[in-house]
């Protein structure tokens, strides 16, 4: 099973989330998440929620060539909790495929 990629890309004012599937099918539309303000994590988690369905893990990377996550608490913090969406995300995914595995027992 190939993992779909989702790229970080970490900026002064927001953090855009690129996901690229490793079957050779189109990337989906990324989401950009302002870091003004309070952070509104809707479009992501409902993006989440659709790819829910294709039952494939995800591979999280960061891209962070101003190094805001050693110099900004915010971005930090926002970091920790998309990492805690994501492996939220895997363990689901990992729950349904043992789910499938032990029915296939019987």
């Amino acid at each position: 099973m190939n993992n779909i990629i989702v790229s970080n890309i970490i900026e002064q004012d927001k953090i855009t989330i690129n996901f690229d599937p490793q079957d050779g099918t189109l990337s989906f539309p990324s989401v950009d998440l302002t870091t003004n303000g309070d952070i509104d994590l809707n479009p992501l988690i409902l993006k989440l929620t659709a790819l829910l369905e294709l039952d494939t893990k995800l591979e999280i990377r960061y891209v962070d060539s101003l190094s805001l996550l050693s110099q900004d608490s915010k971005i930090k913090l926002i970091k920790e909790t998309l990492d805690d969406i994501f492996d939220s995300f895997n363990s689901n995914i990992l729950k349904e495929d043992e789910t499938i595995i032990e029915d296939e027992d019987f």
